[in-house]
């Protein structure tokens, strides 16, 4: 048989070596340089050890192994199951927030749990990856925050152009807001729902490129608005975007853009968004009427608008336009006055209206919920302040949906970031987008080609001399390189439980909290009841393995009320209260029962003075620096506990258990005479006592201690039994 011939061009054809353009190769090199440092920069505390960090990614792993572990043993078929102790969805966990409970679903967010359980499952059964659940949570939100560094390049490139999309990836790789909150360990909602968010939102304003067709629209109109409803079910913080895309649509009718395909895709993205939102148990069908109602006011507006420009002149329409807006404005003032949204709770309100603080000091003892100081704000942005205030000009000159959508997130993020540090991320990604097109707008002005300008006298050129444009290049790439100054030395911090939940952070690993998790998991009963400040108990219910009364969560106010009064109170009421606390109902007897504690001090080593003993000062880290939210959050006279100084009183060392918990022997006398000897000025505020147990091991009660951790450095956790 003879082979037919085969011309050598055509054998040449299907050989021909493939080519890359020169532009698209930098993109890909400047993108995996930034997904590249991004990892990096993320995986940086690992040099103190592969922990979660934080304290409610410990919750947030412990839903998922449950997910996990059913599902290997009973199939995917699981989330069907009508058995509590099977079905996530209906399940409700009794090791937390003991005796009550807690409705997990219900109470948590359910997308994040799911998400890192499937994610693990996949990579395990399809891909043979052998990596433990654990560690594999501890890295979900290093490669979450690394593959945003995609999802923003693209959605900037589609509001601008690509050098503004690059640049916007390079910041988010360095943002710092985003690595204080999506590094190593911090299996918690904003790295997943932050990246679900941008993608759903490039995949959104992708609609109003002129080549997508109608087809096109409707495809991507339902992935964006599932990817933000899936967003919405993994952060409750989430819904600000939908306030956003809200006020989008609000102003759409006075921008150059197609009303019908606004109205269209956007009700097509927002009916898919909170439907999927709607259908978990948390944010639930509330969300409706919450930010919900933001977007349907949209809507609505947008539909008005095309209804004005359909029925009046090309003259009327921005009159009428405004007269219409300024009554959705007032209507929207008056049904907020009057509380018709029940879906809108306390913290939202707070962000809402950052100046009207809640009073609640629950919600103020949390570190996250503080409000954002104007320093914080400068040392995460710095340069970018002025590039994205740059870039908002630029786009303030365009009446384009990309251009009103960069400038809402812009000012509305940071007005509401002003309210809680946790909201700094929201900033971050308007100030990389901004920032981006203020970069890529001002570099492209700088090193343009001169253009000559032929005039009847004269040929003049309009643009900078060459030494010009290398001083400007130079100098802003100093400035930009200058931000290292504020977020290099934050970077590769410990997680939380590598330095034993401390207020402060002392360089290196306090191991004191691992010391004593480990000795709870291994020496206490298994039915044993562990009291704590909620901060750890999410630590004590996962490491520890056994029952805490009270976790990181604000779910139950009062039994955090009912600690702080414990803990305040003198050993006869404290008695009463552990009891209430350590009683089983359901077998009518106490449970075993252990309160924690953790202190904070420094030991003076190369001093023996009074005693024979050296003297600690007092370092205000662990506990004794919490005393005065033990006392506001159960409305205790807070002023009876701490002084001016803002250090314990007299009364609380000698009259509270804490007091008598924590082991320094405090007078102020005593203190005043260790201040001379070591040479501190009178004035200064500082306590310094003997190291002193007072419920040692042999104490008839009401505690004895049963563990005290090895105190090597700056922090000691101390486990009380408590005495039948």
């Amino acid at each position: 048989m003879k082979l037919p011939k085969i011309r050598h061009s055509a054998l040449k054809k299907i050989a021909k070596r493939p080519t890359i353009k020169r532009t698209k190769l930098m993109i890909m090199l400047v993108l995996i340089i930034s997904f590249s440092s991004a990892l990096m920069i993320r995986l940086a505390p690992a040099k103190f050890g592969f922990y979660l960090n934080e304290f409610d990614p410990y919750y947030d792993y412990y839903a998922a192994n449950f997910i996990v572990n059913n599902a290997e043993k009973h199939g995917l078929g699981v989330i069907l199951s009508d058995d509590p102790n099977v079905n996530y969805f209906l399940w409700h966990d009794y090791r937390t927030w003991y005796p009550e409970g807690r409705d997990v679903a219900a109470t948590s967010q359910a997308g994040l749990h799911l998400a890192g359980a499937a994610l693990y499952l996949f990579f395990k059964y399809f891909f043979g990856i052998d990596i433990s659940l654990y560690d594999f949570l501890v890295l979900f939100p290093v490669f979450f925050g690394a593959l945003t560094v995609f999802a923003i390049f693209l959605l900037t490139r589609k509001i601008f152009n690509t050098g503004a999309g690059l640049l916007s990836s390079l910041i988010v790789a360095f943002s710092l807001p985003l690595i204080q909150r999506g590094n190593l360990g911090w299996f918690k909602s904003e790295p997943l729902a932050l990246f679900l968010t941008v993608l759903s939102f490039y995949f959104f304003f992708s609609i109003f490129s002129s080549n997508v067709k109608r087809v096109g629209i409707l495809w991507r109109a339902i992935l964006a608005g599932l990817l933000l409803g899936y967003a919405n079910a993994s952060w409750g913080g989430v819904q600000y975007f939908n306030g956003v895309m809200g006020l989008v649509f609000l102003i759409s009718p006075f921008l150059d853009v197609d009303l019908k395909r606004v109205i269209y895709s956007g009700s097509i993205f927002v009916a898919s968004n909170l439907l999927l939102s709607s259908a978990f148990p948390r944010p639930g069908p509330s969300i409706i009427l919450s930010s919900g109602i933001i977007l349907f006011a949209g809507l609505a507006f947008a539909m008005l608008g095309h209804y004005i420009k359909s029925v009046t002149g090309p003259k009327d329409h921005k009159k009428n336009l405004i007269i219409s807006l300024v009554a959705f404005a007032l209507l929207g003032l008056f049904i907020m006055s009057i509380d018709l949204l029940p879906g809108v709770s306390g913290r939202y309100l707070t962000a809402i209206f950052p100046f009207q603080r809640t009073t609640d000091p629950l919600v103020e003892s949390v570190a996250e919920h503080q409000t954002t100081s104007g320093v914080y704000f400068f040392t995460s942005f710095w340069t970018l302040i002025f590039l994205g205030v740059f870039g908002a000009f630029i786009m303030l000159k365009k009446r384009t949906i990309f251009s009103a959508y960069a400038l809402i997130l812009g000012i509305t993020s940071i007005y509401v970031a002003s309210s809680f540090s946790r909201l700094m991320v929201y900033a971050s990604i308007a100030f990389s987008i901004l920032a981006g097109i203020g970069f890529s707008e001002l570099s492209s002005s700088l090193l343009k080609p001169t253009v000559p300008t032929i005039t009847k006298k004269k040929v003049k050129a309009y643009a900078l001399r060459p030494e010009v444009k290398v001083f400007s290049a130079i100098f802003i790439i100093a400035l930009l390189a200058s931000a290292n100054y504020y977020w290099l030395p934050r970077y590769d911090s410990p997680v939380s439980i590598v330095i034993s939940g401390l207020q402060y952070d002392p360089g290196y690993p306090v191991t004191d909290w691992l010391e004593a998790l480990t000795w709870i998991r291994e020496n206490t009963p298994e039915n044993a009841v562990i009291i704590a400040w909620w901060d750890y108990g999410y630590w004590i219910t996962v490491m520890g393995n056994r029952t805490s009364v009270a976790d990181n969560a604000t779910i139950n106010s009062t039994r955090i009320q009912q600690i702080g009064r414990l803990f305040l109170s003198n050993e006869t009421k404290a008695k009463e209260i552990i009891d209430q606390l350590r009683w089983d109902s359901c077998i009518g007897e106490y449970r075993p029962a252990y309160i924690a504690v953790l202190f904070s001090a420094t030991r003076y080593q190369d001093y023996v003075l009074i005693g024979g003993r050296p003297p600690y000062i007092l370092n205000l880290g662990g506990d004794e620096g919490k005393i005065n939210w033990f006392a506001a959050i159960p409305r205790l006279n807070v002023s009876q506990f701490i002084g001016e100084d803002d250090l314990p009183t007299e009364y609380f060392w000698k009259n509270t258990l804490l007091g008598k918990m924590l082991p320094m022997d405090y007078d102020k006398a005593t203190s005043e005479n260790y201040k001379t000897q070591l040479g501190i000025p009178a004035t200064f505020p500082a306590q310094i006592g003997k190291y002193t147990i007072k419920y040692p091991q042999n104490s008839t009660g009401p505690l004895r201690l049963a563990f005290a951790s090895s105190f090597k450095s700056y922090a000691q956790v101390l486990i009380y039994e408590v005495v039948e």
